[in-house]
């Protein structure tokens, strides 16, 4: 499965979260045994990253959310940055990248 492109746009100086549910064929994913990680970069050669925090909300209906903190937005450089999201399923050791795309970080003044 090759991983969806869906662009984010995240304020400087300011928490960011965003929901997900994971469908399958738009059928509902039960995440019990899968976990959630993240980084955001300025590019994809860049050597270190931002990671989420990652937070499995309901896993009957699928549903996670991806978190930075204000103190993580305020540190991000703005303009055009890189990110993916990956599932680890904790029972099989298998990761799947489910989403990637572009970053923008809007700066911020205060």
């Amino acid at each position: 499965m090759a991983a969806a492109e869906y662009n984010i746009t995240i304020s400087q100086n300011a928490d960011f979260t965003r929901s997900f549910q994971l469908k399958e064929a738009n059928v509902v994913v039960d995440i019990t045994n899968k976990t959630f990680a993240g980084k955001i970069k300025k590019n994809y050669n860049e050597t270190t990253g931002t990671d989420f925090t990652a937070v499995n909300t309901n896993n009957a209906t699928g549903l996670w959310t991806m978190s930075l903190t204000d103190t993580q937005t305020a540190a991000l450089k703005a303009g055009d940055n890189v990110y993916d999201i990956v599932m680890t399923d904790t029972v099989s050791g298998d990761k799947t990248r489910l989403l990637q795309g572009k970053a923008f970080v809007s700066p911020g003044v205060s």
